[in-house]
């Protein structure tokens, strides 16, 4: 059913690419404006505190806690560079591609995002905080969507055609699966604190990168301010009532 969950996101973007013309910049933008916001709540309302939960004293516990904060910086850096290789995709940079070669890097960089995204959900039995992977899911999830959406438009408006497009979005879907699927069935999924805490870094960077940026002379406008009161809000009541 998780796997399922996974892909549907993915499935659903496609619907409203085809459907309803979602991959146009502004409506991109506010998706991601939201998603942007119920990510950094999530993040710092659960996943975050209960990440240093630790069941550890005196000199292991200082030792953890570095760790963990190391593991947050290398997240938050690595996504900086997974930045220059997926084009900004992420968190809604969906420039159509010049000169007609296929996107190799900006699937790869995407790919690679997805796939060390879902490694930190592992198995329910193993992880060590079953309410921070079942918010971490949900945010994947949520977070997949306008991601796939930018994806496959940017895809079809840089003159590939609607197979290949699609073929690389399916490409993308399978990541998040395949990283729940590798930590779950690997020694990986006894480190679910550590892959969480580098997740963090990335959530950290992607939600504050979107709420920050703007190209309106660096003012929020209405819409936006609206998707990231609502986005807040919802992760919020998910938090409160996960």
């Amino acid at each position: 059913m998780e796997y399922l969950l996974l892909l549907s996101s993915i499935v659903l973007g496609a619907i409203c690419v085809f459907a309803f013309k979602l991959y146009e910049a502004r409506h991109v933008k506010l998706l991601n404006a939201f998603t942007g916001a119920y990510l950094l709540c999530l993040t710092l309302l659960h996943m975050l505190p209960e990440l240093y939960h630790l069941r550890l004293e005196g000199e292991a516990a200082e030792k953890m806690q570095l760790l963990l904060g190391t593991l947050i910086l290398a997240g938050f850096f690595t996504q900086i560079a997974l930045d220059f290789i997926s084009m900004g995709v992420e968190h809604g940079h969906s420039h159509p591609l010049h000169g007609g070669g296929l996107p190799i890097g900006v699937v790869a960089g995407l790919c690679l995002h997805a796939l060390v995204e879902a490694m930190a959900l592992g198995d329910s039995h193993s992880h060590y905080d079953v309410g921070s992977r079942k918010l971490l899911l949900v945010s994947i999830v949520f977070h997949n969507f306008p991601v796939s959406i930018a994806l496959l438009g940017m895809l079809l408006q840089s003159g590939i055609s609607r197979r290949v497009s699609l073929s690389f979005l399916a490409l993308f879907a399978g990541m998040a699966p395949l990283g729940m699927l590798i930590s779950s069935h690997s020694a990986l999924g006894a480190y679910s604190r550590e892959l969480m805490a580098f997740v963090i870094g990335i959530f950290m960077h992607i939600s504050t990168t979107i709420i920050f940026e703007s190209s309106d002379v660096h003012r929020f406008n209405r819409a936006k301010l609206g998707a990231i009161v609502v986005g807040t809000v919802l992760g919020y009541l998910s938090v409160m009532f996960h």
